[in-house]
């Protein structure tokens, strides 16, 4: 492919989040929207004005018979972003899907296997990985900056869900699914370790019966063990994890939307024998400078043939996780993971 050729990209979700990816694309050389799609068709409507001339469809399908695109962008409900990804990738576009991708592993298996086939790149959305403080933390331990790493300790709560496809669990409305995913992605990420068995007890709400506080622990395959809480009891969006090695630890506590002071101690090395606090700044709208880099990544990765920095595999390990949260919350018995579909 040639470098120089912008690649053409549709959008199929005009609602927040796709509006939020056309402005990361306007700051992103190699791309330009062509195209927006949307049940509501104001949205695509409206969309497809803000990115200049782009056209506007009442549906997948037809954007994709239609709309003249090589990357689609999948930013609906939760409950079609495997559906609308395997159409994307059967009309043999790139696509990159908003987490959790799908709303089971199961869907991701599905996905995953289309891909390989049909010989597209597909991307998982799991866009905090690019903020600079969750990235800083992951160098900080392949650096082996803490050691072996013993325990994590994690939250990620939202406010209250009360309204529309969010408090709908038919829908894949909950915490646990919105943003307890990015949770489970980023201990996965910093682990780089098979989970194997969950336990957990979750709350669930007697009006909207989606998850309301799900409290679990993950034990991974070399003996690691997570304790992890995604709620949509909290003020607002916040994140926070505690990271324990045998050499030392790392802290992270929010100070803004997804800005972080990262505290870090380690026998390794002079440089945090006193614990230091580091704070990396931030130019501009954070969700502008995540998304950005991703979309960056991402065409390098289609230019290259390089892998994606998120595979579907990486994004159907998260949902084995959150599958076994729902089914130990039912059970309240501990549930293996990694035995199935993506094992």
């Amino acid at each position: 492919m040639n470098d120089s050729h912008k690649l053409r990209v549709g959008i199929i979700g005009c609602g927040y989040q796709g509006d939020r990816l056309a402005r990361a694309i306007a700051l992103v050389d190699a791309l330009t929207v062509t195209a927006c799609a949307d049940i509501i068709p104001e949205r695509a409507v409206e969309l497809a004005a803000f990115a200049g001339g782009a056209s506007a469809h009442a549906s997948a399908e037809e954007l994709l018979a239609n709309g003249g695109v090589d990357v689609v962008l999948v930013a609906t409900p939760h409950h079609v972003l495997a559906p609308i990804s395997l159409l994307a990738i059967k009309a043999g576009k790139h696509v990159l899907c908003e987490k959790p991708c799908g709303m089971n592993a199961a869907e991701l298996a599905e996905v995953e296997k289309a891909a390989e086939r049909d010989g597209v790149s597909y991307l998982a959305g799991y866009s905090f990985r690019y903020t600079p403080a969750w990235y800083k933390v992951h160098e900080l331990l392949q650096q082996g900056v803490v050691g072996e790493i013993l325990a994590v300790m994690g939250y990620i709560g939202v406010g209250s869900m009360d309204e529309g496809w969010k408090s709908t669990p038919e829908t894949g409305g909950g915490p646990l699914l919105y943003v307890g995913s990015h949770l489970v992605d980023q201990v996965l990420w910093y682990l780089q370790d098979d989970p194997v068995e969950v336990y957990a007890s979750t709350r669930f709400r007697s009006d909207t019966h989606t998850d309301e506080t799900s409290a679990f622990q993950v034990k991974f395959a070399k003996g690691t063990t997570a304790q992890l809480i995604s709620t949509q009891t909290d003020l607002g969006f916040t994140s926070q994890m505690d990271i324990y090695g045998r050499d030392g630890s790392i802290s992270m506590r929010p100070c803004g939307f997804l800005d972080y002071e990262v505290t870090v101690s380690s026998r390794v090395g002079e440089e945090y024998k006193q614990p230091a606090v580091i704070h990396l700044p931030i130019a501009g709208d954070i969700r502008d400078v995540k998304h950005s880099r991703q979309l960056t990544e991402f065409v390098e990765s289609i230019r290259s043939g390089e892998p994606v920095f998120v595979t579907a595999h990486q994004a159907g390990k998260v949902m084995e996780v959150i599958d076994a949260v729902f089914q130990s919350s039912r059970t309240g018995e501990p549930v293996r993971v990694g035995q199935g579909i993506l094992a």
